[in-house]
């Protein structure tokens, strides 16, 4: 999803302004229509129908928003409401939600508001050590490695390092690289004795399982080839700089190399911010990432009364310095699972480089959500306030981004990769860069209302339930 939260710059607080005081205006004009009689009506539906009023890309160009906040008043209580979530005091903002077409606009209430925000904006979270054993060697000499430690994980707090060899665990010798990772398992407060190799050094720690924020970049090679896989887009992971922090990481230590491969497979997209500045880091100086179509406010003056309306601008984003990987020769990797935000790279990069595209066809979601976290109540909006186009004016909603090369068996999706990575020049992004027919991902789905025992446990169990692929702009 892409979120924004950037509305208190595009007038929010006006907004709820206007929301709080009951502000109406003339019902000939393209302003807010609040009637004189709103003074029953809850500031929170109040407030969000004037955010669907001025952000929601649809309300108008749709006639999607009735032009009479009565009509969504006292609604009936229905068995579903979309994609929102409300217990009985909100369920008229709910209805108003329900009614708009986007999937990906809708409402949660103070019940469940600060658990979805933090499902957005945070990476998930694991119990365990922290770090990720691998088998590294030939066949007959191999050796269990520690390839990557988890930034502030028990791991790293202990004082395991990466690439440091594992000798036992617990006085146990593991034989598998499964065996190992079984004895590294327990629950929360378990201490476990690692012994590892570090140079010509011998050196035991012992390691306490504790709650760790995963990553979102994962760094590992193939032929020698760099492979950094991103899973998602988010703006508080192991980095304080969040995704794009790990994946400056991981272009650091891979400083030098002539050929890379981004793996985006399976990534349900994140914060524009994040996608953004890793898009620019394989561009020059100059280069457009994106182009939003963004909704905003504005105001003007009528018969001596102040009214606002809902205007579109038009936002190119353009890269302000040379990326650290710009000349590097690169492969994407992308399936019918990568969105949103993921394809925002796929399309920025290869519309200005002509890097190929191994894979399937992706999602085909070019729309982004504004994300307004303190409504009067405290609830969450999601709404639908920006469509995306490459730097050509082209778009990839609805349609997705076409591989160069499509094969649905993941092996064979990483083998061609490689072949081109080392071939580096001779493969380039050819013509028809998007898909002629839709992906079929936008009809809006019903759902039951939302109780506490069936709301998402964690990010994974909330992207399956909402039908995945969000992004978020900030």
């Amino acid at each position: 999803m892409k979120t924004c939260s950037k509305l208190k710059a595009l007038g929010l607080g006006a907004v709820l302004a206007a929301a709080l005081t009951g502000c109406s205006s003339d019902s000939d004009s393209d302003g807010l229509v609040l009637p004189g009689t709103s003074s029953d009506i809850p500031n929170e539906l109040k407030a969000n129908y004037l955010f669907l009023n001025f952000y929601y890309f649809y309300a108008h160009e749709k006639n999607e928003l009735s032009d009479n906040i009565l009509s969504y008043y006292n609604a009936p209580i229905l068995s579903s409401y979309g994609r929102s979530a409300c217990t009985i005091n909100y369920t008229d903002v709910c209805y108003m939600y329900s009614k708009m077409s986007d999937p990906y606009t809708r409402y949660y209430d103070p019940n469940y508001a600060a658990k979805v925000l933090a499902m957005i904006n945070e990476s998930d979270k694991d119990i365990g050590i922290g770090a990720i054993l691998e088998t590294i060697g030939e066949e007959g000499n191999t050796a269990l490695v520690f390839t990557q430690v988890y930034e502030k994980s028990p791991a790293q707090k202990a004082g395991l390092l990466e690439n440091d060899t594992l000798i036992s665990i617990d006085k146990t010798i593991p034989a598998t690289e499964k065996a190992a990772l079984a004895l590294l398992s327990g629950e929360e407060g378990d201490i476990i004795s690692v012994e590892v190799k570090r140079a010509e050094d011998t050196l035991a720690f012992k390691i306490e399982l504790g709650e760790f924020a995963t990553p979102t970049v994962y760094l590992s090679y193939q032929d020698s080839i760099p492979v950094i896989r991103i899973t998602e887009f988010d703006s508080k992971t192991v980095s304080d700089s969040g995704t794009y922090g790990e994946f400056i990481q991981a272009l650091k230590k891979t400083e030098g190399a002539k050929s890379t491969i981004i793996d985006l497979r399976g990534n349900p997209g994140g914060d524009t911010r994040q996608c953004n500045s890793i898009s620019a880091e394989f561009l020059d100086e100059g280069d457009t990432i994106i182009i939003d179509i963004e909704t905003n406010m504005d105001s003007t003056i009528k018969n001596k009364q102040l009214s606002y309306f809902q205007v579109f601008d038009t936002i190119p984003y353009i890269t302000t310095a040379e990326g650290l990987a710009k000349d590097r020769y690169v492969v994407f990797l992308a399936d019918t699972m990568s969105a949103s935000c993921a394809e925002v790279v796929l399309s920025a990069v290869p519309v200005n480089t002509k890097s190929p595209i191994v894979g399937l066809i992706s999602y085909g979601k070019g729309i982004g959500q504004y994300v307004i976290d303190n409504t009067p109540d405290n609830g969450l909006a999601l709404i639908t306030g920006l469509q995306s186009m490459d730097k050509n004016g082209n778009v990839y909603h609805r349609v997705g981004i076409v591989p160069d090369y499509e094969s649905d068996d993941s092996a064979e999706q990483m083998k061609v990769a490689v072949e081109w990575a080392k071939e580096r020049t001779k493969t380039r992004r050819t013509e028809g860069f998007y898909g002629s027919e839709s992906t079929g991902h936008f009809a809006k789905k019903v759902r039951a209302v939302r109780t506490e025992n069936s709301f998402p446990k964690n990010k994974k169990e909330f992207y399956q339930q909402l039908g995945g692929k969000l992004v978020i702009k900030k």
